[in-house]
């Protein structure tokens, strides 16, 4: 991890300042507490030397508590994102996702209290979930006025339940016109209230190409909902 850093300060060289170090990819509160805190004492001196802007990472909602944020506070985290992916709690039970959207509620109070930047991220096209639902989910998300949002069209991946299910018959996801509709309301809707969108689908990488069943992908998602709302406008004329 040193070293991955060390190569980010000789690539960015002043623009360190402004960067952050990131630990995405799972639930960071969620894993070995030593383990952890190991990961944070090697990224903690150069954001308190001042090299990097920050410290941000991503987690469960219900792995948020004041303990662990005095911890994070410690070493010098700045940025918390939490995976919401829903605020419909039957959608949330259907995917397996061991929290609420009430946890989402209480997990952002407490990490604006504690004056971190708060992130949500939320994924359209969930097992169960309808379009209507996902817009109430981005209404809820908004009321926790989060500095960044991401949003990720659901991916379904090979060996795991929402594979399972798709395979099966069970599961049926958006087509990709449906998403795009939905992701071209969901840009103006956040932007508009000052909430950034840093991330709208899935990175594009061997892994995902070689896993994906099925679902919502495409390695310019954003530009094809920007497009939209575009054509949208000229429409208007």
């Amino acid at each position: 991890m040193v070293k991955a850093v060390q190569i980010a300060e000789n690539s960015l060289g002043d623009g360190c300042k402004d960067a952050e170090i990131a630990f995405f990819g799972g639930s960071f509160t969620a894993i070995d507490r030593e383990y952890m805190i190991s990961l944070l004492e090697a990224a903690s001196p150069y954001v308190l030397s001042g090299r990097f802007g920050g410290i941000r990472l991503s987690t469960r909602p219900d792995a948020i508590d004041a303990e662990i944020l005095q911890l994070l506070k410690k070493y010098g985290v700045t940025a918390i994102e939490l995976g919401a992916q829903s605020m419909d709690n039957n959608v949330l039970i259907f995917n397996n996702r061991g929290h609420s959207g009430e946890d989402v509620e209480k997990a952002s109070e407490l990490i604006r209290e504690y004056g971190f930047s708060l992130g949500l991220q939320m994924m359209i096209g969930l097992y169960k979930s309808t379009p209507e639902k996902d817009m109430e989910t981005a209404q809820r998300i908004a009321q926790l006025k989060p500095d960044t949002v991401r949003i990720y069209p659901t991916v379904i991946m090979r060996g795991t339940y929402l594979g399972e299910l798709f395979e099966s018959g069970e599961y049926v996801p958006y087509d990709m016109e449906t998403a795009i509709e939905i992701c071209a309301k969901l840009i103006p809707f956040f932007e508009n209230r000052g909430i950034k969108i840093i991330r709208l689908g899935l990175h594009d990488s061997d892994s995902l190409r070689k896993d994906m069943l099925g679902g919502l992908w495409h390695p310019a998602f954003r530009e094809l909902c920007e497009s939209r709302i575009m054509l949208e406008k000229c429409l208007q004329l």
